[in-house]
Parts: C-alpha cells; sequence; structure tokens
C-alpha cells in the first residue's frame, strides 16, 4: 500500500513540475516575438504615399544585424468617394466594410545594429506604403511577421490610410434625350456669337428693274366691246386677201394715172 501511495505522489509531483515548467515558458515565448509600436496609426497621404514610423524590440539579442520580415496589410473597409443624385457635383465619403481580401505583402530587412555592427534589440524603423503598389485610402489591418523563424512581431495593428481616392459616379443615367436649357450666360454669349440677319431686299418698282424672280402671269385679252350689227362673228379674212388687195390698190391707182393722162376725156364709142 505504501509503495503504491509513493508512485502516485511522485507521479503527481512531476506532472506538477511540467505544468509549472510548461507555464513558465509561455511568457518567455511570448517576450522573444516581440513587440511593435507605430507613432501615428492613421498617417495622411503625401504624394500618393504614407510613412508609418515604427519602434520595434526584437525580445532579445538579434541573431543577425538585419532580420527580414514580411509586412501584411488587409483591406477591411474602402474610403469611396462618390457622386449621387443627392450630391451630384460634391463628392460624398462612403466607408465601404470589405470581407475576404487578398492581402498585400511587403517584405524588407529590419536593421537592428548601428554602423559599427553593434546589435541591438529596439531599433527605430520608418515603412513607406505607396498607391502604385495597390494601396488605397481606408481601413487596414498589419501582421509583421519574421521570415527567418516565423514568429509574430507583437498584435495585429489596425492602420487608417487617410487620403481621398478616385472619385466613383454612381449618379442615376438619364436616357430620356431631353436637352438640358442653358443658363442665360450661356444664352447669352450664344446670341452674341450668331451671325446678325440679312437684310431684306428692296421692294421692286416694277418690270425691268432687274428683277430676276418669276415673270408675271399674263392673263387672257381682254374681248373688246361690240359694236352693235347682228351679232354675227365675221370670219377674219385668208391669209392671201392681204396680196390681193394690194393688187387691186395697185390696179385702180393706175387706171388714175391714166384718167388724168388723157385730160378726164372718156373714150369714144363708136356707133354702128
Amino acid at each position: 500500500m505504501r509503495s503504491r501511495v509513493l508512485v502516485f505522489a511522485r507521479f503527481l509531483a512531476a506532472a506538477l513540475a511540467l505544468a509549472l515548467a510548461f507555464a513558465a515558458l509561455q511568457p518567455r515565448v511570448a517576450h522573444a516575438a516581440g513587440t511593435v509600436t507605430v507613432t501615428d496609426l492613421q498617417p495622411k497621404e503625401e504624394d500618393g504615399k504614407w510613412k508609418l514610423k515604427m519602434t520595434m524590440n526584437y525580445g532579445s539579442a538579434p541573431p543577425t544585424a538585419h532580420i527580414p520580415m514580411n509586412f501584411e496589410f488587409t483591406q477591411t473597409v474602402l474610403y469611396e468617394r462618390t457622386l449621387t443624385d443627392q450630391s451630384p457635383k460634391t463628392p460624398v465619403l462612403n466607408k465601404r466594410p470589405l470581407q475576404n481580401q487578398t492581402p498585400i505583402n511587403q517584405s524588407m530587412d529590419v536593421g537592428f545594429s548601428d554602423a559599427s555592427g553593434k546589435l541591438f534589440n529596439i531599433t527605430k524603423f520608418d515603412f513607406m506604403i505607396k498607391r502604385d503598389h495597390g494601396f488605397e485610402a481606408g481601413e487596414y489591418t498589419l501582421v509583421i511577421t519574421r521570415s527567418n523563424d516565423g514568429a509574430k512581431m507583437g498584435q495585429p495593428l489596425r492602420i487608417v490610410l487617410q487620403g481621398d481616392n478616385v472619385v466613383v459616379d454612381r449618379r442615376a443615367m438619364v436616357f430620356s434625350g431631353e436637352k438640358k436649357e442653358p443658363k442665360k450666360a450661356d444664352a447669352a454669349d450664344a446670341k452674341k456669337d450668331e451671325p446678325p440677319p440679312a437684310a431684306d431686299p428692296p421692294p421692286s418698282e416694277g418690270p425691268g428693274d432687274g428683277d430676276t424672280g418669276s415673270a408675271p402671269v399674263e392673263g387672257p385679252p381682254a374681248t373688246p366691246p361690240k359694236q352693235g350689227g347682228c351679232g354675227c362673228k365675221v370670219a377674219d379674212p385668208p391669209a392671201g386677201s392681204a396680196a390681193a388687195l394690194a393688187l387691186l390698190a395697185g390696179l385702180a391707182a393706175l387706171g388714175a394715172r391714166r384718167r388724168r393722162q388723157s385730160g378726164g376725156r372718156s373714150p369714144e364709142v363708136r356707133r354702128t
């Protein structure tokens, strides 16, 4: 019975010692991962860039002068500037929550030594964020991991990048085809640009004044009034009657000339 109690007491003591040892190692492992503090967690944009001023504590003496680290940025909120029907000219800031975004990874070597090569546990480090690397104004979660041992430097950090993103037009499209009325100033300018109206041509004074318009339409000739008679219409003489009348007039004139030459005497008439 004593032996059993002794064995159980030894087993219990060993288990307790193991638990205490494991608990003692936990703070050391957490401390060995180091810490990171940022001077300004909400930096402002300057020329398309944001600067993060960090202070890193490695947690112990670093193995080398430069430690490669991975900076993982995951966007959680997008600061969208939009034009809406309620605000068609001034952009409105719209904070859009994002989920399951692909992280943006940036690798950098962080130095923990001075010019002489002396190692230090703590260092100051400036990390530059640029738009041309895929960043834009919004909120991000930053996780820093050491590449040599996979340990994470401190806790995840919430970073807010302040700036103006590209304006997005979300106004309703109008397909009615109605033409907008010009403003008064624009209408006045358009009226100034219009050529002066052409002067009206002088009125025509009658035919023969250079009027090149269409000639007036002449009506049928007026019928002369009747001069009495039976009311019968006399037929016009034929075309050859004019020549016959001229011939008769010539013969009459010739006979009158002969009578003048004979003294007006009539020819003798012979009686049988």
